[in-house]
């Protein structure tokens, strides 16, 4: 089963078989003269991970970018740091305290996981002395290539996209939601507590502008066509809360809502139905929850 794919010279994404199915969920490597991974994968993909650097000859990690603290993109971060001790973790300032001290936001997690937890895994503590806080525009010197971070909050509040602005190449985290290559089909990622619509919007917009030539998104590839899939994107995230909208009283719950948003999506395999349903019902209830602080308004 192949688990790394060159996406473009010298970055490389690897499939950490997100809930025991392909191309669900993966980390990037950039090769460089200092070697980045741009999120870690959960600690039950960890040792794929490491496996799969093994075999691209990495001994090295200088940085480890996280688009955002969640446990599939961030989870494993202690763990490669025993691996690669020199490594600096750059993450959003505020997630950064969850991660030195991690068992709030994994208790957090498993309740609004539920079912799906198991695949998310859990955080052991992060160093505290390992980590730096992003800021928006704060270039990451790799030598002969840079990232720039790029502030894009609306999945969480704390996210950051990381762009190379000699190539166009965005790795863009949550913030344009998931890809289905195959398909050709974007949906949006939308957990509670932190999902916000009106931003995630703006964010993709603002994303749009950076004049992006490749989208490069961890669940799960690379899209060429970077207007054409954030408008897609918006588009998703508004029929989201159209389709919320029309749900009234005893309908009005996640598991109802993700059959809805279900029955929109390309036929689902049968390997990964239990997997993309347990992430839209996720999905419903951060647009259920967004709503309910609101007021209900759609």
């Amino acid at each position: 089963m192949q688990l790394t794919y060159e996406m473009v010279s010298g970055v490389h994404l690897v499939d950490c078989l997100f809930g025991g199915v392909p191309r669900q969920g993966g980390a990037f490597l950039v090769r460089a003269e200092r070697n980045v991974l741009v999120d870690t994968g959960p600690t039950v993909s960890f040792e794929r991970l490491l496996g799969a650097l093994d075999a691209l000859g990495v001994d090295t990690i200088d940085f480890l970018l996280l688009t955002h603290f969640h446990l599939d993109h961030a989870g494993a971060t202690a763990m490669l740091l025993e691996r690669y001790p020199g490594a600096r973790v750059m993450v959003d300032g505020r997630s950064a305290g969850y991660m030195v001290d991690p068992e709030r936001l994994v208790k957090s997690a498993a309740r609004a996981l539920g079912d799906l937890a198991r695949h998310y895994g859990t955080m052991p503590p992060v160093p505290e002395s390992s980590m730096v806080a992003l800021s928006d525009g704060l270039v990451i010197d790799l030598g002969d290539r840079a990232l720039e971070a790029v502030y894009s909050p609306g999945h969480s509040n704390g996210h950051y996209a990381f762009l190379e602005r000699a190539t166009g190449n965005l790795f863009c985290g949550d913030a344009l939601g998931h890809y289905i290559e195959v398909e050709d089909y974007v949906y949006p990622a939308t957990p509670p507590p932190e999902f916000d619509p009106e931003v995630s919007i703006a964010t993709a917009g603002m994303l749009g502008e950076l004049d992006p030539q490749l989208l490069l998104l961890p669940h799960f590839g690379s899209v060429d066509r970077p207007r054409e899939v954030i408008e897609r994107f918006v588009g998703q995230v508004r029929r989201s809360l159209a389709l919320a909208g029309e749900l009234k009283g005893p309908d009005r719950t996640p598991a109802v809502l993700a059959g809805r948003l279900i029955e929109d999506m390309p036929d689902i395999r049968p390997e990964e139905s239990a997997l993309i349903t347990g992430i839209q019902e996720v999905n419903a209830a951060g647009v259920l929850h967004y709503l309910a602080q609101k007021g209900g308004q759609t």
